[in-house]
């Protein structure tokens, strides 16, 4: 079995779950035995930490008692998050566990680095004498960032069904791969009873942190924009990214296209996006500037009713009296505001 300090960085391991099993306490236990008391609270620190900072922070490892409340703190976060119950809370804490992983993986060896991949299902391969990493180019496609230009794979070395990419790359991939995986796992959890009793006071203090966020942002103005009048599809794809849920590329495309049509600039379309659990100013700015053409030769045009439909982002049963009327999702706009000054 690895180090206990190993596993304490890295509790998502088949191995650490190994070690809860045979000798960690029952879920009663954990809950309410005052052994545990500082597991339960490292364990709200990791989601205080994931809410605010974006990564669950660092402890002390030096003794093998930090190492096992390490431990024990994140199966008690999780069972927590359930109970908290929103979508938000749920993906930002599972970036904050992704994010904190990877940074812990930039200091490690590259078989480190591997076996830790192929446990999350990412076949890799090694040429010791070259140091030269491959990954299957399906696991590529599946959690490579490939929005960026340095991700494309125009930009990659590719050969025989395997990309070539550094330690640091893979790293990347380990995080998107672990971000997926915990959010797939929270989302199908139920939450423990028991749980809200413990935590009763913490779950009530996230639900209103997490409430508060969003009024803010709700309250803050998108330059003109009057989101009331914006049609079912742009609400419906604002609303998932906002919530921190998994949005097609081409639901991103529509709406920053379609935003940059209503004479939104850059900044006031980052506002939009900058309430997602898993927002990052850098990459998102990359992605709009590009779309707008501010760093590209090419500004795109918002997609027609007709291809929002095609690409399987239009919500038909949404749909109202306008929206059946209508060719382009931009025609419901200005309906609206039509609509507005005739009332008044």
């Amino acid at each position: 079995m690895r180090e206990l300090s190993t596993l304490a960085k890295y509790p998502f391991l088949n191995e650490t779950k190994t070690f809860i099993k045979q000798y960690g306490p029952s879920v009663d236990e954990l809950l309410h035995d005052m052994v545990y008391q500082r597991a339960r609270t490292i364990g709200i620190e990791r989601l205080e930490h994931a809410l605010k900072k974006r990564d669950v922070g660092n402890r002390s490892l030096a003794t093998e008692s930090d190492c096992i409340m390490e431990i024990l703190s994140y199966p008690l976060a999780r069972m927590v998050t359930v109970c908290v119950g929103d979508v938000y809370f749920k993906r930002r804490y599972a970036l904050g566990e992704a994010l904190h992983v990877y940074h812990n993986l930039l200091n490690e060896s590259v078989p480190f680095l591997i076996e830790i991949a192929e446990e999350l299902g990412i076949t890799v391969q090694f040429d010791k004498e070259t140091n030269a990493l491959r990954i299957y180019f399906k696991n590529y496609l599946r959690f490579a960032p490939t929005r960026y230009k340095e991700w494309k794979l125009v930009n990659r070395d590719v050969g025989q069904g395997y990309i070539k990419l550094n330690s640091r790359g893979l790293a990347r991939i380990i995080l998107e791969a672990l971000r997926g995986r915990i959010n797939q796992e929270l989302d199908i959890r139920q939450c423990n009873k028991s749980v809200i009793q413990v935590f009763s006071s913490e779950i009530s203090q996230f639900k209103n942190s997490v409430t508060a966020q969003k009024k803010k942002f709700e309250a803050v103005p998108i330059g003109k924009l009057s989101l009331e009048k914006l049609p079912p599809c742009m609400k419906d794809i604002i609303a998932a990214i906002q919530k921190g849920e998994n949005v097609p590329h081409m639901g991103r495309f529509a709406v920053v296209a379609y935003l940059h049509s209503l004479k939104l600039n850059i900044d006031e379309i980052l506002r939009i996006f900058s309430t997602a659990p898993d927002y990052e100013e850098d990459k998102t700015r990359y992605q709009v500037e590009h779309i707008t053409g501010q760093s590209s030769t090419t500004s795109y045009k918002s997609p027609s009713c007709d291809k929002m439909r095609t690409y399987g982002i239009c919500p038909t049963e949404k749909m109202d009296e306008i929206c059946n009327k209508i060719q382009h999702p931009l025609k419901y706009y200005s309906t609206r505001w039509k609509q507005e000054k005739k009332s008044t």
